[in-house]
């Protein structure tokens, strides 16, 4: 009987080795076709025209599903917006920069976030040296205070903006959720510049340390171990709660973190740390590999659509603030908000 039960455990064992032999050869063989389109793209390129592959045939198909041909929306400007730009340098290099974005879309949301963010960044950096000129200069002080000061004063005044970003907060796509995780808590930091702390070390001042502490134990997070998919899935699962401003309760200890600390962990330790390790990172290109899915565009798409809405609020409480007239009302961004949240949330993974 024993040696009954001894073959039966070899056989289970290698006929788990044959499938994982079988799942590598299949990923090696999808590689090596990718490698291959890349190269004779490359090799045939201008007369080969834009890259179009099964990844963007698929994004095509799923808009066609959806009855659209876009996910975005711009925000529409005012009539006298000519009158405010035109003579404001700055403000209307910026809106070139946003203007820049239409070309990558639809198919790199990921280009379009690049140029959202470097606008945003622009801005910020303009709005800084005007209303904060004495103030420190690094990235993420400048983004807590557009939290607290600009953003903050127009969720308490309006509840349409309260709910436009309490959206933003509830529907945030896992692939998301699963980036954070691993860039908060796995040895995945980027301590590119002296302005750029390490990305657990922000994530603990705006979680808090004991919440960050938490988290860490009971799901044994530790920097230079892969987590298993189960324990992703569950950490990241936690952190949506977290995000939505659910009441938690991790190792016995409750918490509830409000919009101003998650609208800037989202700012802080979820965009700010795709622009860097975009900029300074590895980086492969994540619509020309075999790995892309429509939740590769969902990734994409969330942190792009978040970004550039938060960047027409800081401009339209700039204009409000300079007394420069109307660039776009309240309710044009909102609108295009909505909009984009809308069509993007069929492409939301819900688990």
């Amino acid at each position: 009987f024993e040696s009954y039960i001894t073959h039966k455990r070899i056989r289970t064992v290698v006929k788990t080795l044959q499938h994982i032999k079988m799942v590598m050869a299949e990923k090696n063989n999808r590689e090596l076709l990718w490698t291959e389109k890349r190269i004779a793209y490359n090799n045939t390129w201008p007369e080969a025209g834009k890259w179009y592959s099964d990844v963007q045939q698929m994004l095509d198909e799923w808009l066609k599903e959806q009855g659209i041909t876009q996910i975005f929306e711009p925000v529409k400007l005012s009539e006298g917006a000519k009158d405010i730009l035109f003579p404001n340098a700055k403000l209307n290099k910026v809106f070139s920069g946003i203007v820049d974005i239409y070309d990558e879309l639809p198919y790199r949301p990921d280009e379009g976030f690049d140029i959202a963010w470097r606008s945003l960044e622009i801005f910020m950096n303009h709005h800084r040296s005007i209303a904060w000129p004495k103030d420190n200069d690094r990235a993420t002080h400048i983004m807590l205070r557009t939290v607290k000061e600009l953003i903050m004063p127009l969720i308490n005044k309006d509840l349409r903006v309260k709910e436009m970003w309490e959206r933003f907060l509830s529907e945030i796509p896992i692939s998301v959720l699963r980036f954070a995780i691993m860039r908060c808590f796995i040895h995945h930091d980027l301590a590119i510049t002296d302005k750029a702390e390490k990305v657990s070390e922000r994530a603990k001042d705006i979680l808090t340390k004991e919440l960050y502490a938490d988290i860490k134990a009971k799901y044994e997070l530790e920097e230079t171990v892969k987590p298993s998919a189960d324990v992703l899935r569950r950490s990241s699962l936690l952190l949506q709660k977290i995000l939505r401003g659910e009441k938690v309760t991790v190792n016995n200890n409750e918490y509830t973190i409000d919009i101003e600390k998650r609208l800037l962990f989202m700012l802080s330790c979820v965009l700010y740390t795709y622009r860097c390790e975009r900029f300074h990172g590895d980086y492969f290109s994540p619509f020309k590999s075999d790995m892309a899915t429509l939740n590769t565009y969902a990734f994409s798409y969330y942190l792009l659509t978040f970004s550039y809405v938060y960047l027409w609020m800081l401009i339209y409480q700039f204009c409000e603030w300079q007394n420069l007239g109307e660039i776009c009302s309240l309710a044009n961004i909102l609108a295009a908000a909505g909009t984009m949240q809308e069509r993007m949330r069929p492409m939301i993974e819900k688990k």
